[in-house]
């Protein structure tokens, strides 16, 4: 719910800048038109620029509305779908907008040289915006991989003498340095989140990694912070691991599963 909340926030800005450009007003939201001289302005038009940018903006708000769904239904190639076009439009707009005098009015054949002349831009310009572009899709990227890896439900399994927790921060605990593996009825944050450390903590409610505890110490987490149960595993030796899911049932699910592992053993 968290996450389609945070969305929404961010989204609804972006759809009241789309109508208003839509209607071919608006030119001071766009950045880089608006700092031009009045006179380098009155060579584009206007209206047209503004509905372009406006229909851009309208697809990444769509975009952005679908990344908690993708994320809730566990679906990485929506997320794809979505996350690719939402980097990627941007860019692609920047550069379709600067080459090609796009969006500029046609040129008066009566102007004066001065004027009709526009010079194409530069090798050296266009390279550093391609380079501008790669680096900032790599680490857009990256940042995607983890934003996925960190909302999403950690998958827990059973791997030969050790439980398998897939997930951001994911690790494996033999059952050997298992003392006990209880279900405690609070959720995380009723328990105690503590302090990250080296973790995943972005929304406030997916917490992955390493956390600091003021009276237990350092915990490792795989919980979703609001939902209850929670499964506490008991280490005698090495850090106390936290998991739930966003579902209660699924969360029960996997603590039988584990605890008659152990009892196996």
């Amino acid at each position: 719910m968290i996450g389609w909340i945070i969305t929404g926030i961010i989204a609804v800005p972006f759809v009241v800048m789309a109508v208003f450009l839509l209607n071919g007003r608006g030119s001071f939201l766009i950045a880089g038109f608006n700092t031009m001289s009045d006179e380098k302005r009155a060579e584009y038009d206007e209206k047209a620029l503004c509905k372009a940018v406006g229909w851009l903006l309208l697809l990444m708000a769509i975009f952005m509305l679908l990344f908690p769904l993708a994320i809730h239904l566990d679906l990485m190639w929506l997320f794809w779908l979505t996350f690719v076009p939402f980097i990627v439009l941007p860019f692609a707009f920047v550069i379709y907008a600067n080459t090609g005098n796009r969006f500029k009015k046609p040129v008066d054949p009566n102007a004066p040289a001065s004027i009709v002349e526009r010079k194409p831009m530069s090798r050296g310009k266009k390279l550093a915006i391609i380079i501008a572009i790669v680096i900032s899709a790599q680490l857009l990227i990256a940042i995607g991989i983890s934003t996925y890896r960190g909302e999403r439900d950690p998958k827990v399994s059973i791997v030969n003498n050790s439980i398998r927790i897939n997930a951001l921060y994911g690790t494996d605990i033999s059952f050997d340095s298992i003392s006990e593996i209880t279900l405690l009825q609070n959720s995380m944050r009723e328990i105690g989140v503590g302090t990250r450390t080296n973790g995943y903590a972005t929304s406030g409610q997916a917490l992955k990694g390493t956390f600091q505890s003021s009276d237990r110490g350092p915990q490792l987490l795989f919980v979703f912070s609001s939902s209850s149960p929670t499964i506490h595993i008991s280490k005698n030796r090495g850090v106390d691991v936290y998991i739930s899911f966003r579902d209660s049932e699924t969360t029960r699910s996997v603590y039988q599963m584990l605890s008659t592992a152990l009892a196996n053993r």
